[in-house]
């Protein structure tokens, strides 16, 4: 089941519900049936993290990981 961002037409109020399959919909705040999905954005870390992989494009000599020069490197 997955969740979705909605607008309300008739109050403009912004959220999110849960969304199973032949359910009728309502505004949370006013009970509206009127909504406008929006769409969503991905969640993206906030913080550098010396775990996570810093992406970067690659230089002249390309990134310097095995891969690369295989045709399986993502940069």
């Amino acid at each position: 089941m997955p969740i979705y961002e909605f607008t309300c037409r008739g109050c403009q109020e912004g959220f999110e519900l849960l969304v199973r399959s032949n359910e009728n919909l309502a505004c949370p705040s006013c009970g509206g049936g009127e909504l406008e999905k929006q769409l969503s954005v991905p969640a993206a870390h906030s913080a550098a993290r010396a775990d996570l992989p810093v992406c970067t494009p690659p230089g002249p000599g390309g990134c310097g990981m095995p891969q690369c020069g295989t045709g399986s490197c993502q940069m």
